[in-house]
C-alpha cells in the first residue's frame, strides 16, 4: 500500500528529484568551459569527455550492484550523500584554482573525470535507495531520463544570448544547485529512522556488472572506431550489428525480462543522438520535460515493451525524414524534441526492471556516447566533445546515419520480441 503524502514525504520526493538530476547532469555536462576557454587543458578535456561519461556508466552499474548486495537503504543514502558532497568539493576546488580563467595547480580533465565518477556512484546508490518506494522510484526515473535529455540538449560553452536551460547549465552546474542537493540529502540521511535490512542475498549480483561490461565496452569501442571510418559502408554495417548483438547478449545476461530496458535504450540512444535540436527556444526545453513525464506515466500505466520498441523505430524514421526532406528548422526541432521526450519516457516506463541494478545498467547506456554521436561528428576523426553533439539544421550529414539508426532500432525490436517470447515475466516490482 502506498505511503500517505506527508511533509517529510514531500521533501524526500523533491530530494530524489534534485539529487538524481545533479548526478546525471554532472555526467552529461563538462565540469566547466565558461571561464577556462583559454586554458591549455581544454583540448585534452574535449577528447576525454566521452571516456569520462563511459567511466561514470561503469561506476554507476557497479555501485548499484554492490549497494544492492549490502541490502541497507541507509547505506545507499549515505553513499549517495558522500558522492554528491564530493562533487560539490570538486566544483569548489575548480572555482578556487581557476578564478582568473586559468588553472594553476589542478587538471581540468582530471577534475572532470572525478566529477563523472562521483556522479556515477551517486546515481547507482540513489537507484537502490528509492527502488522499493513506487513514488520515489518514478521520480528517480523521471529525473534520470529528463536530466539526460536536458544535458544532451544543453550547449557548453554557451554565451549571453543563450536561452532556456542553456543559460543556467551551459557554463557549469550552479554551486547553489549542488549545495541544495547535498543539504537536502544530508538532512534526510541524518534524520532517517533505521529501516529493517532488505532480505537479499549478500553476494554481489554479478549479472548487471557483466551486462554493463558487455554493452558499455562494445558501444564505446564501436563509436570510437566509426568516428574514424564514418564513410565506410562495411564499418557502418558491422558496427551496427556488433552493438545490437552486444545489447542482446547483455539483455540475456540479466535475469528475467530486465534486459528489455537495455535493448530499448540502445536503440533510442542512436536515434535520439540524431534528432535535430538547434536552434530552439527556451520553452521547447520545458515542453520536452513535460513530454518525458507524460511518456513515463503512460509507460507505467500501460507497459507495452513492443509498443516502446516500435516508438524507437518511429523516432529513427522521423530523423531519416528530417534528413531527407529538410523541413523548416522550427518544425524539425520542436517535433524532434517532443518525440525525444515522449519516446524516452514511455520506453523507461514500459520496461522498468525488477532490480535497481538492472535498471541502472539500462539507463546508464545513455551516458555512453553512441554510434549516433560518432556519426553526427563531421569535424573530427575521433570521438570527442564538439559542436556536432548539438544537432543543427545547418549541418548536412546525409541520410546514412539515420538509416543506421533505423536498422539498429529494428534489430533491437526483434531482440525484444525474442526476449518476450523466451523469458517469462519476473515478479512485478514491489509496490
Amino acid at each position: 500500500m502506498a505511503r500517505p503524502m506527508t511533509p517529510r514525504r514531500a521533501v524526500e520526493t523533491l530530494t530524489v528529484l534534485v539529487a538524481t538530476s545533479v548526478a546525471v547532469l554532472a555526467i552529461m555536462l563538462p565540469i566547466s568551459f565558461a571561464s577556462l576557454t583559454a586554458a591549455v587543458h581544454v583540448d585534452l578535456l574535449v577528447f576525454n569527455i566521452p571516456r569520462a561519461m563511459t567511466g561514470a556508466a561503469f561506476v554507476a552499474a557497479i555501485t548499484a550492484a554492490v549497494t544492492l548486495a549490502v541490502g541497507s537503504i541507509r547505506t545507499a543514502r549515505w553513499t549517495a550523500l558522500f558522492a554528491l558532497a564530493g562533487i560539490l568539493v570538486n566544483h569548489l576546488a575548480l572555482v578556487r584554482d581557476g578564478g582568473d580563467g586559468q588553472l594553476h595547480t589542478l587538471s581540468l580533465p582530471t577534475l572532470n573525470f572525478i566529477d563523472a565518477l562521483l556522479a556515477g556512484i551517486a546515481f547507482g546508490a540513489i537507484a537502490v535507495a528509492v527502488w522499493r518506494e513506487p513514488l520515489l522510484r518514478a521520480v528517480h526515473l523521471f529525473a534520470a531520463i529528463g536530466a539526460t535529455i536536458i544535458g544532451d540538449l544543453t550547449q557548453a560553452p554557451t554565451d549571453a544570448s543563450a536561452d532556456g536551460f542553456d543559460r543556467v547549465l551551459g557554463g557549469a552546474l550552479p554551486l547553489w544547485f549542488l549545495a541544495a542537493s547535498v543539504l537536502a540529502l544530508g538532512c534526510l540521511a541524518i534524520t532517517d529512522t533505521p529501516a529493517p535490512r532488505v532480505p537479499v542475498d549478500t553476494a554481489i549480483p554479478l549479472a548487471p556488472i557483466f551486462a554493463a561490461v558487455v554493452a558499455f565496452s562494445t558501444i564505446i569501442a564501436t563509436s570510437q572506431a566509426l568516428a574514424a571510418h564514418k564513410t565506410s559502408s562495411l564499418h557502418l554495417i558491422v558496427g551496427a550489428m556488433v552493438v545490437v548483438a552486444a545489447a542482446t547478449a547483455a539483455a540475456a545476461i540479466l535475469p528475467g525480462r530486465d534486459g528489455i530496458l537495455v535493448l530499448l535504450m540502445t536503440g533510442f540512444a542512436v536515434a535520439g543522438s540524431l534528432v535535430i535540436t538547434v536552434p530552439r527556444s527556451g520553452w521547447v526545453d520545458v515542453v520536452t520535460l513535460v513530454a518525458v513525464a507524460v511518456g513515463l506515466l503512460s509507460g507505467l500505466r500501460a507497459p507495452r515493451p513492443l509498443v516502446a520498441a516500435v516508438s524507437v523505430v518511429a523516432l529513427a524514421v522521423l530523423t531519416l525524414i528530417a534528413d531527407l526532406f529538410a523541413p523548416p528548422a522550427a518544425v524539425a526541432v520542436t517535433v524532434g524534441c517532443l518525440a525525444l521526450g515522449l519516446v524516452s519516457g514511455y520506453c523507461v516506463g514500459a520496461a522498468v526492471p525488477e532490480s535497481p541494478a538492472s535498471a541502472t545498467v539500462g539507463l546508464a547506456i545513455l551516458f555512453v556516447p553512441s554510434i549516433g554521436v560518432a556519426l553526427s561528428d563531421s569535424e573530427f576523426g575521433h570521438l570527442a566533445y564538439s559542436s556536432s553533439w548539438y544537432r543543427t539544421v545547418e549541418v548536412d550529414r546525409g541520410p546514412v546515419p539515420a538509416m543506421v539508426a533505423v536498422g539498429m532500432a529494428l534489430g533491437c525490436a526483434v531482440a525484444i520480441a525474442a526476449l518476450l517470447h523466451y523469458r517469462s515475466p519476473s515478479e512485478k516490482v514491489s509496490e
